[in-house]
Formats: structure tokens, sequence, C-alpha cells
């Protein structure tokens, strides 16, 4: 993530607070520059899970597809993301569950990001709707 992604991301979504925008404040700060602001972290996360279709493709190997993003659980960001780094994710399917509807299902994963350092910057659980296809 360069200067560019930051500013963007930071400005399409209001977060414009001292710590995240003024480089100057920022070097008081204990990570001494600007970062990310917590909720984009999520959303770059969960983004490269979704941009590369890990989740649509793990479960159309098994006959579901997504219908609905139902919520996010348990979300801890654990270290800053900070100008050039970069970042991973991975998935790990925690369950599938009947719901009262036998077409739908409850799919429930954990997801985990990396940065360069392999230091975790984020973990949180999804619950998405699956319907099996026909």
């Amino acid at each position: 993530l360069d200067v560019g992604d930051f500013s963007i991301l930071h400005q399409l979504t209001w977060f414009n607070m001292a710590i995240h925008s003024n480089s100057e404040y920022a070097k008081g700060t204990w990570f001494k520059e600007r970062s990310l602001a917590g909720p984009l972290i999520f959303a770059v996360a969960d983004g490269l899970l979704h941009h590369a279709d890990t989740i649509a493709e793990l479960l159309a190997q098994d006959g579901y597809e997504i219908h609905a993003y139902l919520g996010v659980d348990n979300m801890k960001i654990t270290a800053p993301v900070l100008f050039g780094d970069t970042l991973r994710a991975d998935a790990e399917v925690v369950e599938l569950r009947a719901t009262k509807n036998p077409e739908r299902l409850l799919f429930i994963y954990k997801n985990n990001a990396y940065n360069q350092r392999q230091q975790q910057v984020i973990e949180y659980q999804t619950t998405m709707m699956v319907t099996r296809k026909s």
C-alpha cells in the first residue's frame, strides 16, 4: 500500500483524523508515521479474499454460491498497517450450518491478514448465506 492508496482510501471513507492524514502529527504517535485506519484494514483484507474469488471458488467446488454477506464477528486489529506494507489474507472454514430453508446454509469462515513481515494485522470471522447451485 503506497501513499496514494492511503490517501484515496481515507478520503473516500472520511477517515481524515490527523493520525491518518497529517504526516507531521503522525510523527509524534506510536507508529511515527501515518497508519491505515482500522476499518480500512478490514476493507482491504476482506477485499483481498473476495477479489481473488478465493471464497467463491471454494464454495463452487462443493456446489454452493454466495447469496448474502451477513456479518462480521470477533474483529481484532492486531498490528498497524503503514506505508509500503504488502498484505495477504488467508481464510479458514469454521462451519457450514443448515438453516430452516434446505436450499440455504450459513457459511462461517475465519480470516487473518498479514503484512510482508508475517505479522498478523487483523483477524475476524465472517458469516455468509450460501445457496446450493441448481
